[in-house]
């Protein structure tokens, strides 16, 4: 219960303060905790941001292992995982605000928690590519570009497509990527 209340207070705070600006004395006030308290369960603010990045990446692995047992071929597979994805950023955009904070304030403790992310994803699509190719959904010649150009085409999403003027939904954009991967842009005569 008590470590419940830490979790949902750091969480409001680090949200609308970001991860630097919040204290483990502001976080105990909040919970209606003591520090002490905190303490018990969480060695440090750092164990407590690295809870949440790793619960985002446990969410995250969730919806798409929700999607894969659905029994889709892997192009479909791909364009409701994304599409699945892109609903869930516009739920919890955890991510999307320490993003923002490792690049404006350039928190050493945050910027290595995101690479972190950055590798657990990455691992996660190699896999992924790796089993489409041996089941033969699939082509490509190197696998860590294939893994590179993917990702960076989710996090180019999760990450700055707020600031396009164009509003198109989740569908849309899955379906864009999912026609790009398997179609590529070559028009044919």
């Amino acid at each position: 219960m008590k470590e419940e209340q830490i979790i949902e207070a750091a969480r409001k705070l680090f949200y609308q303060f970001g991860f630097k600006k919040v204290s483990m004395d502001e976080i105990a006030k909040e919970a209606n905790v003591t520090k002490k308290t905190i303490y018990m369960y969480f060695g440090s603010k750092e164990e407590l941001l690295k809870y949440f990045i790793e619960e985002e990446m446990r969410n995250m692995k969730e919806i798409i292992e929700n999607v894969e047992k659905q029994n889709l071929d892997f192009f479909e597979c791909v364009n409701k995982a994304i599409c699945e994805l892109l609903k869930y950023r516009k739920e919890r955009d955890f991510l999307k605000v320490i993003t923002r904070e490792a690049e404006i304030l350039k928190n050493p403790i945050v910027i290595n928690n995101l690479k972190l992310i950055d590798e657990q994803i990455k691992n996660y699509i190699r896999e992924k590519l790796i089993s489409a190719k041996e089941k033969g959904y699939i082509e490509f010649k190197d696998l860590e570009i294939t893994t590179f150009l993917v990702y960076k085409i989710y996090i180019a999403l999760i990450v700055e497509w707020d600031n396009q003027s164009q509003n198109l939904d989740e569908q849309m954009i899955a379906n864009s990527i999912s026609e790009i991967l398997k179609n590529g842009l070559r028009k044919e005569a």
